[in-house]
């Protein structure tokens, strides 16, 4: 019996403590949904605002990015030409290195030629001097003669 005077005392306090608790329950989870409804609501104008921010940047962006291609294109352009320009510069002095070289070459020959004669020429130039004065005593002596001959 105690048992039941217990259980009949419990089931008058218990019923009222657990419509209180269903109350807070309900009370928080309207709470809770309004809280999120309202972070919601302050997320979606965060994100339009931020949409809007994106947008403006964006239109504000494009033509600086449309410059900035065009530079770049430029920037290629322009390597490429002096690229190309760099690369006759280059074949022009290899051209010109192989000249001076084929000229340098000759340039020697034409020295051994020259040098060929100038010492032909001065062996020459000796041989008839020698010639000549070999000559000129020879012509003395016949003058000499010739005078002894008359003078007598």
């Amino acid at each position: 019996m105690l048992l039941v005077m217990q259980t009949e005392i419990a089931a008058g306090w218990v019923g009222t403590t657990m419509a209180l608790s269903l109350i807070v329950i309900a009370l928080s989870f309207v709470t809770i949904a309004a809280s999120m409804a309202f972070a919601f609501k302050k997320a979606a104008e965060e994100i339009h605002d931020l949409s809007k921010a994106m947008q403006s940047l964006q239109n504000d962006l494009s033509p600086a990015l449309k410059a900035i291609q065009t530079f770049s294109n430029e920037g290629e352009r322009l390597a490429t030409l002096v690229s190309a320009e760099t690369e006759e510069v280059v074949n022009a002095s290899r051209a010109i290195r192989v000249g001076l070289r084929e000229k340098l070459v000759n340039l020697e020959a034409v020295y051994d030629v020259l040098a060929e004669e100038v010492e032909e020429t001065a062996i020459d130039a000796a041989v008839t001097l020698r010639n000549f004065r070999t000559g000129a005593s020879w012509f003395g002596v016949i003058r000499r003669l010739l005078r002894l001959g008359r003078g007598r």
